[in-house]
């Protein structure tokens, strides 16, 4: 079994979701600037480099099917590198692990920043829909009337829109 070719595509996932990290933390620090032209011109970057990860992912799961075919092993949905292990020598195993490890490290640090990006991103949400309310005119209190009586007391008041379309 080729466990080079499998090392080299765990090697190129790394790559990938560690410049997919880079990709994140430069996210940051234009959702910290509100930096709009750079986050949209980051978002492109992003959606390469995930297609490119799914493609490189899909080479692993043919590749692993392709093995496990190969000894005779019936293949679940989603195949893994641990049903792979026992059919590598001890050299071969320690590669692979150390490989994967590399990954696992990395999309936790990439799911970490994912997770503070997201909390910048509500909080913006939040500071936008705070200010767009303080904008909004006040509604009118409620006093007693006439029966009959409308509260509203001019046409200023009929129109509730925040922006002013006669201006």
């Amino acid at each position: 079994m080729r466990v080079d070719r499998m090392v080299g595509l765990l090697s190129d996932l790394h790559s990938q979701h560690k410049l997919l990290l880079e990709i994140s933390v430069q996210k940051t620090e234009a959702l910290k600037k509100n930096d709009i032209t750079v986050l949209d011109k980051l978002l492109s970057e992003e959606n390469k480099c995930i297609q490119t990860i799914e493609r490189i992912e899909n080479e692993r799961v043919r590749e692993v099917e392709t093995l496990l075919n190969a000894q005779g092993i019936v293949i679940d949905e989603n195949p893994s590198l641990a049903q792979l292990l026992r059919f590598y020598d001890h050299e071969g195993q320690a590669k692979l692990i150390h490989a994967q490890n590399q990954l696992r490290q990395t999309i936790q640090e990439l799911q970490e920043q994912n997770e503070l990006n997201h909390e910048l991103t509500r909080q913006s949400l939040q500071f936008v829909n705070a200010s767009l309310s303080l904008m909004e005119p006040k509604k009118p209190t409620a006093n007693y009337g006439r029966p009959g009586q409308t509260s509203q007391q001019n046409g200023y008041q009929k129109s509730r829109s925040i922006f002013d379309s006669k201006a």
